[in-house]
């Protein structure tokens, strides 16, 4: 079986360990990840939360992988919630090693990346490639790429995103993504450049969300402290603001003055209690994160601090994550697009990879004429409902993010105060997940009702 992967992001690379590991040599001649970024050196988004299951999941086909991952994040499982008046709101637990086995880390989405592209030997990816479309064609697919050339395989992984291209082929062009009407924006700093009050507040808050009746900020450590970690790796923060804004920004072409004017007038105002000296926190954050890209050759920090602003576009609900013949895939955000509020992008993309590699390492087994059209239907029998409650709660975190008015900023911090007293057991459904255990699970044999009784 020849394997085409579309994609070589987290997803794309998840797919790939998780099918290396779970197929054997006699099941597969071969699996190749398409790629159209020329090389891995580029930026790749800003900062993440990596929940519990997500590291589950890696773990279990990568688990280098998550001992890099470990090794350069920050732990993320306790949240303190201000509002706009610097008053506490509440510490929200979010994710702690001692219930899920792991602890939710505060990184950035290159560190992820870099740790799955490491052990893929150099020849199982293919950079530069910019994939057209997708079709089917007799037992295989066609893959057509940019320059007019084709390419057949016997299973095509679209794992390119929410403006996925096999996505497209594969419903016509219906169902593309969407702005919701959320623009993010966000970036890193270099911890030594932040007022020595808040640096010494990460020792014992390591992760704020303040909300405010103009809209959400937050910030966090995304490295681990200084005195905790390898000499070579820099400490700094993330930070991200999530607004309303009716016209789809420009994210390439920025005016930076313009984006940090916008945040000013919205957060700059925000009092904490680790303002001193006429120096107010989220002003001084907005104004040392506002910033063009440095040399690379005048900074000696391993990320880039310039600002980023990311417009959010959604993916409506697809009727099916596959072709009817199964040889044709969607994984991650091309199947379904996970907007930023409950931090399980990533998770769910190496999710989508292990349950989808062990079903088909079961069906190529059991019913090898079969096991494409059976493993679809079973990922997507696993999948569906667990990503789509997922997205209902994601759904109800970004409603609580935008502006308010007096009435509905005081509803929203009462919200907030009884969220932050609820137990933590309320986000097993999501931390607990195990693809090994769903799977195993839906491949028992189901009893057979009796028609009489005894």
């Amino acid at each position: 079986m020849k394997i085409l992967i579309v994609g070589g992001g987290i997803g794309g690379l998840s797919a790939y360990h998780a099918l290396r590991k779970h197929l054997s040599a006699l099941d597969i001649s071969s699996i190749t990840i398409l790629e159209s970024h020329e090389s891995p050196v580029r930026t790749l988004g800003g900062g993440l939360g990596l929940a519990p299951n997500g590291q589950r999941a890696i773990a279990s086909i990568a688990p280098d992988a998550l001992d890099h991952i470990l090794e350069h994040s920050f732990p993320g499982s306790q949240m303190t919630f201000r509002n706009s008046s610097g008053s506490l709101l509440g510490i929200f637990s979010s994710g702690r090693k001692e219930r899920y086995g792991y602890e939710m880390v505060m990184l950035p989405r290159a560190v992820v990346h870099e740790a799955l592209l490491s052990g893929i030997p150099e020849q199982d990816i293919r950079w530069g490639v910019k994939v057209k479309g997708v079709q089917e064609s007799r037992n295989q697919v066609s893959v057509e790429y940019s320059d007019g050339s084709t390419e057949m395989a016997d299973l095509v992984i679209g794992a390119d995103g929410v403006r996925s291209a096999v996505k497209s082929s594969l419903f016509d062009g219906k169902f593309d993504a969407k702005y919701d009407g959320l623009t993010g924006v966000g970036g890193f700093i270099d911890l030594e450049e932040l007022p020595n009050a808040l640096q010494e507040s990460f020792q014992t808050n390591g992760v704020t969300m303040t909300f405010g009746r103009s809209g959400f900020f937050g910030y966090s450590m995304c490295s681990p402290l200084p005195h905790s970690q390898p000499s070579t790796i820099h400490p700094f923060i993330q930070w991200w603001s999530i607004y309303e804004c009716p016209v789809i920004p420009d994210s390439k072409n920025l005016d930076y003055d313009a984006v940090k004017a916008q945040l000013l007038s919205r957060h700059g105002s925000w009092k904490s209690p680790y303002d001193e000296d006429g120096t107010r926190i989220y002003q001084t954050i907005i104004q040392l994160g506002c910033r063009p890209p440095k040399d690379p050759e005048s900074t000696t920090s391993r990320h880039d601090t310039s600002v980023m602003v990311l417009p959010r576009f959604i993916t409506p609900r697809l009727p099916s994550w596959s072709a009817s013949s199964g040889r044709i895939v969607l994984m991650g955000d091309a199947a379904h697009t996970m907007p930023p509020d409950v931090g399980q992008g990533v998770s769910c993309a190496a999710e989508d990879a292990v349950v989808y590699a062990l079903l088909l390492k079961h069906y190529l087994a059991s019913s090898p004429d079969q096991a494409l059209v059976l493993t679809a239907k079973a990922y997507e029998d696993i999948r569906k409902p667990h990503i789509h409650h997922i997205l209902d709660v994601a759904k109800r975190n970004g409603d609580a993010k935008k502006e308010k008015g007096w009435l509905g900023e005081v509803i929203r911090d009462f919200a907030m105060k009884i969220v932050c007293k609820l137990p933590e057991s309320l986000n097993d459904a999501v931390f607990t997940y195990d693809p090994e255990a769903e799977v195993t699970a839906y491949l028992q044999p189901k009893p057979r009702s009796r028609l009489w009784p005894l």
